[in-house]
Order: structure tokens, then C-alpha cells, then sequence
């Protein structure tokens, strides 16, 4: 192993086990105090337990504090969007064991050190995905001779722009979770934020009780990535607020061209090789396990693996023999998937692409347009590259509901027909649609241009509280088409890009039926934007990008008024209620004893007087 992977392990090992130690003391099992040596900040850490139970052999007393102590260790609870959920008491302290005050003075500074140090080993768990994307990004720098004096120089400036190419599959999103989870990268930590249509101008963003340094994370593979229009004014926005930008593909030709272009630091890797392999197993297993089985290492076919496969085969505490016949396994069945084309379409095809590496999803792509003959696409690519749009065939599951006849006939019937007008309750929403009623008259007229018109609206209240009812009151009052759709419709689809034609497709119906309205239901089921380091955010966050680029579109598209409808607005992507999308936004209230009474009035129509007449009406007493 040479000295700059050697010295990457070990750092990463270093800020792991500094972590565990911040860990340990937010929850009660150390405590710190900071002094200043030399001009420098060091935390002082002491153990809040009495280390007498402490026997002076290391791999004892981990073992301890593993069997006593492991609720200290753990990280807090998380929620859906990975937000530490806040408790309000640190652990139970075990009460058989006794413990030390902050202020007590232990001469022993030898033993304190000790249950420090155990402490940090018994949390300290050593992943080996992170230690293999390390000795890539090592490799990397090797080979295009950037050192670690460089890097950090560049890290240094406002918004540095860095270009990362390494031929290893899972590489794309293993590099932005190593620098996001375990902060080795200096003048952080750091937060992702991918580049997408409304990028946060934030440098600096709280998050899991803790300032990070946003990073904009641009996407390499071709699923996610955003126009060259689009991706060039997140550039400028970012790079105007000093933001890092992150590129990390693997392929060589993947990076962006503005991103490649203009980039500061320019890393390029080969993959995994057997050197690779046989460092990893050192750092796990040390030098004279590797050597004892060099020749078994040689034999491995390291261009088949993947950083998953590492991760699976190679495990602390597993003997060496066992990790490397798996590793051999892994490579022989990737390598048949490989050669096996009809085999691997098969099995590719049986699983949603969710749960698929992006090398997987291009690959999966790319099958897909080469084989149109046996079955329809979504787009088609000509040889000059330019995209054919042969969609519109496709169903979008969206249903086109056509206005009741605007007439006065329905004013004496039993039941009338409904109308905005006649509907009790919704206050600002009501206002709302009576307006656009006056400017869409006005816009028919050519009195009005569509840009002045406010025809984006975000309806939200409880389940029942008539979201539906109003939109299909609009319709009639309007007197043009509702096209309704839901976000639960879009999702049916089976890979990724059906359903972001899906959703371009219901939009492009819309615009087929202008003038209309577009209503979105359950719109929060789209979620919000995630870290690219967080398990399938890739998938999330080209749903929500797609949602933006269609919201901007809808508002360059004369007469379309969307809708969206949701019981949980706070579960909404801030961008989709961004000026120029769903800006209005008009909760419906749980409707009070009045209204109640309207609406009864309302759907009881002439049937109205019979229920409440008196009972000497009817016949009974008086």
C-alpha cells in the first residue's frame, strides 16, 4: 500500500472514531472540556462512568462497553427525510453501574485515556465501501497527479469545481455518501444538493443539528441529467455564491461538458484492479494475511467487481480464505451477466429500476432504444442525436372530464348543478376562482395575457374537506375540460423514465386541451428533494426535477391551469411553491356548524323544506 492510501485509511479511521467520541458525549457517556494549547481549540474527553470496571485489556473492555453500554453508541432516531428525530432524555443509565461525576478529579490520567479510547473502539464500526471508494479516489489522484496539497488549496477558494472519473460501477453515489457521512474531507462537513431546477442560495445549511457547507452535486448519468440550459444556470447560481460543485461519473466521457470544461481539479481513475483488492485486504486483515494469499488475489477477476460486491464479500471478523472465495463468485457471476445479454435483459427486466446502480440504469437505457423493434419507447435518438418524441401514444392514465352545459335549467331541478359559486366553505380558494373566472373571460377576449392571469393554485386541508369537489366545481363554472391526474397514477410506471413520461404526457394532454385545467392529486406524494448520498434520491429527485421543469413549462403555456391538491403541504418540495409554479397557496378549513348547514342545504336542494317542516305540517302534533 503506498503512503497516500495508507495515510487516507488511517485519517478516515481517525475522524470515525472522533465522531463516535462527539457521539458519546452528546449522549451522556463522556464528557469534554476544551483548553487551548499552542493557540489551538483541543477537546479534553473523560469517561462519565467509573473506568475501575475497566480491565486494561483492549479487546475486553470494548467487549464491555458493547454489552452495557451500546445505547450511548447509537445515533438518534431518524425520520423519513433523515432528520434526527429529537428525544427528550439521553439513555438510561444502567443502574448497576455507578456514575462518575464531570468535576472529579482522577490522578489515573493513564486509565482515563484507556476508557476514552475503549470507548471510541466499542462504537467505531470500519465499513468497508468507504475505505474502497478512498483507495479509488487515491488511485485517482495518483494517476492525474493531483496531491493532497493541491486539493486541499482548491478546497480553499470559493466555489472550487471539481470533475471525478472513475471506472468503477457504484462509484457515483459511494463518493458524495464518503463525503457527506464520514467528513473526511477538510473545511466541511458537507451537505449535497443536486442540480436541479431551483437551486438553494444558501452556502451554509443547518442539518442534523450541525452547519454544513452545501456541495452542488451535478449528475452524470443521462436520466438525471438536467438540460445544457438548465445545468448551466445552476452552475452560474452556484458558483456565484461560492458553491462547490461536485461532478462524479463512471465513465470517462460522462462529466458534463461545462462542468469538464471549467472544472479546477480534474480526477481520473482506472477502477478496481487486484492492487486495489489487495490494499483493501490489508487495511482489513493487515500485510502478512495478504501475502500469505497473494497468489489466491492474483486469480480474482477485479475488472468484473463492483463496490457493492467489496462491501458483501469483505467483512472485519470474517476469515480471509471466505472473502476472497466470494469475491471470486462475485466476479464469475458478474462476468456471465456480462456475456450472458439475453440473461441479464431478462433478469433487468423483472426489477424496478429503483433499486438499480446508475451504470445499471444506462445500461438498461441503452438496451431499451436498441431494441424498439420488440417493443415501444418513449423517445427515440436519431444519428444526429436529436430525441423524436413518440410518447404521445402512450396512456398517462390521466382522465379528461368534460363541463356540465353552462344553462340556467339546472337552477330549478331538485339538485343544481355544482358550481363555485354555489359551494360554502371555501372562502379564499372561492375568491380565487371567481377571479380567474372574470380573467379567463378577459384572456378569451384578448383583453388579457396568459402571464398576468394567476392560474397555479395549491389547494391543502384535511381528508374530506371537498379539494376534489372544488375542482370539479371549477370545471363547470370555467366551462372547460379537467384533466385529473394524481402523482400515485405517475408512479405506476414500471422504470424510471415511463414514469417521467407519464408525467410529460399527462402535461402534454393538458396542453392538447387547452383551454383546461390540470388538477394533481395527492401532489405530495412526490416528496421532496433529497442528499444524493441517501438510499434511491437519485429516483426521488429526477421525480421532483421533472415536476419543476413541467410547472415552468405549464407557466410559457397558454391555457393551462394547474391544481395540485395534498393533505400535507409541509411534505412539499419548497421549489414546487416557488414563484412561478404553485406560488398561491389556500388551506380549506374543517367546515364549522354554518357552513355544514349550507352544504346540507346545498345537496338537499327542494328536498330542503320537507326536512325541516313542523310536525304539524306533516300531520303530527302540534
Amino acid at each position: 500500500m503506498d503512503r497516500l492510501s495508507s495515510f487516507l485509511l488511517r485519517h478516515l479511521a481517525h475522524v470515525e472514531r472522533r465522531a463516535v467520541r462527539r457521539l458519546a458525549v452528546r449522549n451522556g457517556l463522556l464528557t469534554m472540556s476544551t483548553s487551548i494549547v499552542d493557540g489551538h481549540v483541543v477537546g479534553r474527553f473523560r469517561p462519565a462512568f467509573d473506568p475501575s470496571h475497566l480491565t486494561g485489556d483492549a479487546e475486553r473492555d470494548r467487549q464491555w462497553v458493547r454489552d452495557h453500554l451500546a445505547a450511548f453508541l447509537i445515533e438518534a432516531r431518524q425520520d423519513d427525510h433523515g432528520r434526527p428525530v429529537l428525544v427528550t432524555s439521553v439513555p438510561a443509565w444502567p443502574v448497576h453501574l455507578a456514575r462518575r461525576s464531570a468535576n472529579e478529579k482522577n490522578t489515573d490520567q493513564a486509565r482515563v485515556a484507556h476508557a476514552v479510547r475503549v470507548v471510541a473502539e466499542a462504537g467505531y464500526k470500519p465499513s468497508v465501501k468507504p475505505m474502497a471508494t478512498l483507495l479509488l479516489l487515491a488511485a485517482a489522484m495518483e494517476q492525474s497527479g493531483v496531491s493532497l496539497r493541491d486539493l486541499g488549496a482548491v478546497l480553499r477558494q470559493p466555489a472550487p469545481v471539481f470533475s471525478v472519473a472513475v471506472l468503477a460501477d457504484g462509484f457515483e453515489r459511494a463518493l458524495p455518501q464518503l463525503i457527506e457521512n464520514t467528513g473526511i474531507v477538510p473545511y466541511g462537513p458537507y451537505t449535497g444538493v443536486a442540480a436541479d431546477f431551483a437551486f438553494n442560495d444558501d452556502l451554509w445549511r443547518w442539518v442534523d443539528s450541525e452547519t454544513r457547507r452545501v456541495v452542488l452535486q451535478v449528475p452524470a448519468g443521462q436520466t438525471n441529467r438536467p438540460s445544457r440550459a438548465a445545468l448551466r444556470g445552476q452552475l452560474l447560481r452556484a458558483l456565484a455564491d461560492g458553491t462547490p460543485v461536485l461532478a462524479v461519473s463512471e465513465t470517462h466521457n460522462g462529466v458534463p461538458d461545462q462542468v469538464d470544461l471549467t472544472c479546477d481539479v480534474r480526477l481520473t481513475g482506472a477502477g478496481i484492479d487486484r492492487l486495489l483488492i489487495a490494499d483493501l485486504l490489508e487495511a482489513v486483515y493487515g500485510s502478512e494475511a495478504v501475502m500469505r494469499h497473494d497468489s489466491s488475489i492474483v486469480r480474482i477477476d477485479a475488472g468484473a467487481l463492483t463496490l457493492d460486491d467489496l462491501a458483501i464479500a469483505i467483512r472485519p471478523g470474517r476469515p480471509i480464505l471466505s472473502s476472497l472465495d466470494a469475491l471470486a463468485g462475485l466476479a464469475a457471476l458478474n462476468r456471465e451477466d456480462k456475456e450472458d445479454g439475453n440473461a441479464d435483459k431478462n433478469a433487468g427486466a423483472s426489477r424496478r429500476l429503483i433499486t438499480q446502480s446508475p451504470s445499471e440504469r444506462r445500461g438498461q437505457t441503452s438496451q431499451d432504444g436498441g431494441n424498439r423493434g420488440d417493443r415501444t419507447s418513449s423517445t427515440s435518438t436519431s444519428s444526429k442525436g436529436k430525441r423524436k418524441d413518440s410518447s404521445r401514444h402512450k396512456p398517462t392514465g390521466a382522465v379528461v372530464i368534460q363541463p356540465e352545459p353552462d344553462d340556467d335549467s339546472s337552477a330549478s331541478t331538485a339538485h343544481p348543478g355544482l358550481r363555485v359559486e354555489s359551494l360554502t366553505g371555501y372562502g379564499a380558494a372561492k375568491d380565487w376562482a371567481l377571479g380567474l373566472k372574470a380573467d379567463l373571460a378577459d384572456y378569451l377576449g384578448g383583453e388579457l395575457p396568459w402571464s398576468d392571469m394567476s392560474t397555479k393554485l395549491l389547494l391543502s386541508g384535511p381528508p374530506g374537506t371537498g379539494k376534489t369537489t372544488f375542482a370539479r366545481a371549477l370545471c363547470n363554472t370555467l366551462q372547460v375540460p379537467l384533466v385529473v391526474t394524481s402523482v400515485s397514477t405517475w408512479l405506476q410506471g414500471e422504470y424510471l423514465h415511463d414514469v417521467l413520461d407519464r408525467m410529460a404526457n399527462t402535461f402534454a394532454e393538458a396542453r392538447t386541451q387547452a383551454p383546461c385545467i390540470l388538477f394533481i392529486d395527492e401532489i405530495d406524494g412526490i416528496g421532496q428533494r433529497a442528499s444524493a448520498s441517501r438510499p434511491y434520491a437519485d429516483y426521488w429527485n429526477a421525480c421532483v426535477n421533472k415536476v419543476l421543469e413541467l410547472l415552468d413549462g405549464a407557466v410559457k403555456t397558454d391555457g393551462v391551469i394547474v391544481v395540485g391538491a395534498t393533505n400535507r403541504p409541509d411534505q412539499i418540495d419548497e421549489a414546487i411553491r416557488r414563484s412561478g409554479r404553485l406560488e398561491t397557496h389556500i388551506e380549506i378549513p374543517r367546515p364549522d356548524i354554518p357552513t355544514l348547514a349550507s352544504i346540507l342545504a346545498h345537496h338537499l336542494g327542494s328536498d330542503l323544506d320537507a326536512v325541516t317542516a313542523s310536525d304539524a305540517q306533516v300531520g303530527g302534533q302540534p
